[in-house]
C-alpha cells in the first residue's frame, strides 16, 4: 500500500531535482529523503529515479507515479476542503510572508480581522525582501506570500501570481524640506535629490534607481536604511526624502510630521501581488484567510475558485 508520507517526500524530491534539496525543504536529513525514496522503491519493485551527479531524474515508472501522485492529493485536498469545519477546529496555524512595507502596514489589519472570526486558530508572519519571500513559498515554508516586488529575475513554472492592486508610489518628505508647500512635484525635480533608500539587494531599491534612470534622472543616495522605520523618522528629521507608497505613511500625515506629494502623472506605480505554489493546493485555512480578504480585492474571487 503506498505510504502517503512517502508519497509526499517522493513529489518533494520531484520538484526539487535533488534529495539534498529535498531535505532543506522538509527539515529532514538527506539520508531519510534517501531512506524513503528506497522503501518506495522497494515496495513497489521499481525504479524511480536515475541518480547522478548533478542531481536525480525520473525513470518512466517515476514519471507514471509523478502523474499517479497528483491526483492523489488533488482527491486528498478537495475531501479536506470539502468536509473541513474551520469553526469546529480546535487549533490551526497559517504561514504567511511579505515583504516590509505589507508585512507591518498592511498585513496586521488582515491577520486582525481573520483571527476575530477564527481566534483559536494562529496566524505566523515573516517578513523578508521579494527574493527570499518567492523562495519560501516555493520550498512551502510559507502558505502565502504577498509582495509589491517586481518577478522578472523569479519566474518559476510553479509559482502562481495573482495582481491585487496597483500602488502609486510618493515622495516623502519632512517640514524641513523645501517641499513642504508644494503641491506635487515631477519626477524630473528627484534629479540629484538626497535620497534614503533601501539596501542594494531589496527589490524595491532595484526597481526605483532602474526606473529613475529610464527617465534620464540620477538620484544621489544618502543613506541606506533596511526599515521602514527608520527611514521615515530620518526623513522627518532631515532634509532627505524617500519615495514610498501613501499606505507607510498615514500615520505620520495625520500627524502633521510627515507629507507624501504626488509626483506629476503618477509615473512610479508598482502592483500588490499575492503568490503561491501551484503545485500545493490552498488548504482549508489558507482559502479561508483568502476568502476575507476578497471584501478588499475581488479578483482572489478566480484565485480561490481555480485552486
Amino acid at each position: 500500500m503506498l505510504d502517503l508520507y512517502k508519497l509526499r517526500i517522493f513529489m518533494a524530491v520531484v520538484q526539487e531535482g535533488s534529495f539534498r534539496a529535498a531535505a532543506e525543504r522538509l527539515y529532514i536529513t538527506q539520508s531519510a529523503i534517501s531512506q524513503h525514496i528506497k522503501d518506495l522503491e522497494t515496495s513497489l519493485g521499481r525504479q524511480l529515479f536515475q541518480r547522478g551527479w548533478r542531481g536525480v531524474t525520473l525513470t518512466a515508472h517515476g514519471e507514471l507515479l509523478e502523474r499517479y501522485a497528483k491526483r492523489i492529493f488533488d482527491v486528498v485536498s478537495e475531501a479536506e476542503n470539502a468536509l473541513t469545519n474551520l469553526e469546529a477546529l480546535p487549533e490551526g496555524r497559517l504561514t504567511l510572508g511579505a515583504t516590509p512595507g505589507i508585512g507591518i502596514y498592511l498585513a496586521p489589519e488582515w491577520v486582525g480581522r481573520f483571527r476575530g472570526r477564527y481566534t483559536q486558530l494562529s496566524v505566523a508572519l515573516q517578513t523578508g525582501i521579494t527574493a527570499q519571500i518567492v523562495a519560501d513559498v516555493l520550498a512551502q515554508r510559507i502558505d502565502l506570500g504577498f509582495i509589491e516586488g517586481e518577478l522578472e529575475n523569479h519566474q518559476h513554472p510553479r509559482l502562481g501570481v495573482c495582481l491585487l492592486q496597483e500602488v502609486p508610489q510618493m515622495v516623502v518628505i519632512g517640514a524641513k524640506h523645501a517641499w513642504w508647500n508644494t503641491a506635487e512635484v515631477s519626477l524630473a525635480a528627484l534629479h540629484h535629490q538626497p535620497l534614503i533608500v533601501r539596501p542594494p539587494n531589496s527589490q524595491s531599491r532595484i526597481w526605483l534607481e532602474k526606473t529613475l534612470r529610464e527617465h534620464g534622472i540620477e538620484p544621489t543616495i544618502s543613506a541606506e536604511f533596511d526599515n521602514i522605520e527608520s527611514t521615515k523618522r530620518a526623513v522627518a528629521a532631515g532634509m532627505c526624502l524617500a519615495v514610498l507608497p501613501r499606505y507607510v505613511v498615514q500615520n505620520e500625515i495625520a500627524q502633521g510630521t510627515l507629507r507624501a506629494l504626488p509626483i506629476e502623472g503618477n509615473p512610479l506605480r508598482r502592483t500588490l501581488k499575492l503568490i503561491w505554489d501551484q503545485s500545493a493546493h490552498f488548504t482549508p485555512i489558507a482559502r479561508a484567510f483568502l476568502e476575507e480578504l476578497r471584501a478588499d480585492y475581488g479578483v482572489l474571487e478566480t484565485v480561490i475558485g481555480a485552486a
